[in-house]
């Protein structure tokens, strides 16, 4: 899944060189890899807001009843308020990578109907 979000990237890449600069060409494949790779980077998204929440919200008491659960040697290194840290770090991961696929979406969609009106002047 990150994977596809470094793809998406690169495609996004791409697509902002076509639109900052109009004689550049791009890729026949590369809007359907936006999209593709868009929609695995969303998943992942939505899989890291999600990890975000859960140890946003999981009660310190059950924290350490998971905890106690460990070999006693990884006990003394995990600190209970390690997962909140992690969780708003995995919050703010996710909202980042849900506004950069709407933004490369967006400018997808600028790119069509720039195509779209070239198409029409052609004719």
């Amino acid at each position: 899944m990150v994977v596809a979000c470094f793809i998406h990237s690169i495609l996004s890449i791409y697509l902002q060189r076509s639109l900052s600069t109009p004689g550049l060409p791009l890729k026949e494949n590369t809007p359907s890899g936006i999209r593709i790779m868009g929609i695995l980077g969303l998943i992942f998204a939505f899989m890291l807001l999600m990890s975000g929440f859960w140890a946003m919200t999981v009660p310190a008491e059950q924290m350490k009843d998971l905890l106690k659960q460990l070999p006693p040697e990884q006990q003394a290194s995990i600190q209970s308020g390690m997962f909140k840290l992690l969780g708003k770090i995995c919050l703010f991961a996710g909202v980042v990578f849900i506004v950069n696929i709407n933004l490369s979406f967006r400018f997808l969609r600028q790119w069509q109907e720039l195509q779209e009106g070239k198409g029409e002047d052609r004719e």
